[in-house]
């Protein structure tokens, strides 16, 4: 038995490819659009009937540029059946394109596909925050050049700044997976103010991940702002429409952490600013005050001081007056001293004999001459003192 030459994947791809050109070089399909994934040049879509789906490819041209297709719009397209070298996808080139139904609908319409969907699209509105973001949780590739860009930006700008990374698988089969165990972490962290979901660009097929039903509900599940920041400016993912803001790319997403520092380095500035304000204002009304009570006081002031300086001059002319007093009476008790040194010595004279008096002591009987009969005389004794009665004289 001969054995057959084995093919590689990329010869057995050609083989398909051309089988698919010479048996389909040309086909008109009708069907609803979903998947819509848009890059530079070109878009990518899938194209539904009732049971089955098929990947389309519209390259953009000058003449086809102004084409726009959206999630449940109705096409016809024409073009060729070919193989995807890199996923070995088989899908539609497109060669023209037309909208025969056009159903406009918001970024909910794209859950709304989803059945037992219960994720709601939030408001996609410009990133700003209301409080100060301390601490950031980052769901990346460890080898990434996001990752790279944002830490970065935290250690030039952002040294106060508390990151806390959770490894993710980024692309391929095994990215859901890794997604769930990063949101299950986070879950159990309540020490996080926001979440930023980032990678680089990629194909349709590397972004693919971020479109799914799955995603929108895992994201679902996060009770804090999250960021999205998946690929390049022209990358649209259903992952921007749930979470609460959609920047271009992973540097933008930490710049708008920036732009929370600048606002509240502006406020702390501006209350400052006001503070300082205060405060002199407050200094000159109490200024003010005070000079209005010494302006009260000035008058009572001057009247205490006139009546201090009058009473200082009554002080001393009483002093004066108190002083004269006492010097008159100091000399007359020196006069009072001299008379009674002398009755002192004049008295010891008639110390051994005894004094007559009259009656009241008021003279000293020194005759008789002149006593009536029966008048009352004291005599003092040097021990003591009698009343004696004249009898006759």
């Amino acid at each position: 038995m001969i054995e057959k030459k084995a093919l590689t994947v990329t010869e057995l791809t050609k083989v398909l490819k051309n089988c698919l050109n010479l048996q389909f070089p040309g086909i008109s399909l009708i069907g609803v659009v979903s998947d819509v994934y848009r890059a530079e040049g070109y878009k990518v879509f899938s194209l539904n009937g009732v049971d089955s789906k098929i990947k389309c490819v519209h390259i953009s041209t000058s003449t086809n540029n102004n084409i726009a297709v959206d999630v449940g719009d109705k096409v016809r397209v024409n073009g060729t059946v070919s193989v995807f070298g890199k996923s070995g996808e088989i899908h539609v080139l497109i060669s023209k394109l037309e909208v025969l139904e056009s159903i406009f609908r918001e970024p909910e319409g794209r859950l709304k596909e989803f059945p037992n969907s219960g994720v709601e699209v939030k408001n996609i509105k410009p990133v700003d925050f209301d409080f100060l973001i301390k601490s950031v949780g980052i769901i990346t590739s460890v080898d990434g050049a996001a990752l790279s860009d944002i830490l970065t930006v935290v250690r030039d700008e952002l040294p106060y700044l508390v990151i806390k990374i959770f490894p993710a698988v980024m692309q391929g089969k095994n990215a859901f997976e890794s997604f769930r165990n990063c949101v299950s972490q986070i879950l159990s962290h309540r020490d996080i103010d926001i979440l930023i979901i980032t990678r680089g660009g990629g194909s349709y097929e590397d972004l693919s991940v971020f479109n799914s039903e799955n995603i929108a509900n895992l994201f679902g599940l996060v009770d804090i702002p999250i960021i999205s920041a998946i690929g390049h400016a022209k990358d649209d993912v259903l992952l921007n429409h749930v979470a609460d803001f959609n920047v271009a790319t992973p540097t933008s997403a930490i710049q708008k952490i920036v732009a929370n520092k600048n606002k509240f380095e502006i406020k702390i500035r501006e209350l400052e600013i006001n503070l300082s304000n205060s405060i002199e204002r407050l200094l000159i009304r109490k200024t003010n005050e005070m000079e209005n009570v010494r302006a009260l006081l000035h008058t009572p002031l001057r009247k205490t001081e006139m009546y201090r300086s009058g009473l200082k001059s009554l002080e001393r002319r009483a002093s004066e007056v108190i002083h004269g007093v006492l010097s008159a009476r100091k000399q007359k008790l020196l006069q009072m001293e001299t008379v009674i040194e002398k009755l002192q010595k004049s008295n010891k004279k008639y110390s051994l004999n005894p004094v007559i008096f009259t009656k009241d002591k008021k003279k000293v009987i020194k005759s008789v001459h002149g006593l009536r009969g029966d008048e009352v005389l004291a005599i003092k004794f040097k021990d003591g003192l009698i009343k004696v009665k004249v009898l006759n004289n």
